[in-house]
């Protein structure tokens, strides 16, 4: 209920990251074109739930949707995080020590929304006065910008992440963001976004 992203895609909590330490290649950066479309995953399990991602890219936009539910076909909503971002720009590739490769890129945060679909999760929401709203209403969406909720403050808007992707023909794989001003050195390689 509380999965609270500070990145892109989201392959949120994915058990197993694999250190695919990368190596930075002296080319320019990109156009958005490679990773341009729509990417999906299948329904995956991440305690203490089951989730579908898609991430859509165009232009310079992006939307990430994290959907939860209650159940291994992913058929019962529990709740969505919609996560928009901005001026996506892509840069310096990366060979990883597989032989894939991918890009460095940064990234804008605009919106951070979550849409809670159980009346028990509206409850302890309101009760914890979570994000610091206690006025959460089942299947009605709300803005957590540059919220605390937990003990977790989120950046606010316009805020730029520095992130890492690899392209493996049709599946998508991506690291952690990252604020203080480093990529990240490795993705995850649990789930994949697959290329619709």
């Amino acid at each position: 209920m509380r999965r609270i992203h500070y990145w892109l895609v989201l392959i949120v909590g994915i058990a197993l990251i694999v250190s695919s330490c990368a190596k930075k290649d002296d080319s320019s950066s990109t156009t958005t074109t490679e990773v341009e479309g729509t990417w999906i995953t299948n329904c995956y399990e991440h305690e203490p739930g089951y989730y579908i991602d898609t991430l859509i890219v165009s232009g310079t936009d992006v939307t990430h949707k994290s959907e939860s539910h209650t159940d291994s076909s992913c058929s019962t909503d529990n709740g969505t995080w919609i996560y928009t971002y901005s001026s996506l720009s892509i840069g310096d590739s990366v060979t990883f020590e597989s032989g894939s490769t991918g890009h460095y890129f940064s990234i804008a945060i605009s919106t951070f929304t979550y849409t809670p679909n159980l009346a028990s999760d509206v409850t302890t929401m309101n009760d914890d006065a979570w994000c610091g709203f206690s006025d959460w209403t089942i299947n009605t969406e709300k803005d957590y910008t540059g919220k605390t909720c937990g003990s977790t403050s989120l950046p606010v808007a316009n805020t730029t992440l520095l992130g890492l992707y690899m392209l493996v023909g049709n599946n998508l794989f991506l690291g952690d963001f990252s604020s203080d001003g480093n990529y990240p050195t490795s993705v995850y390689t649990s789930v994949p976004l697959v290329k619709q």
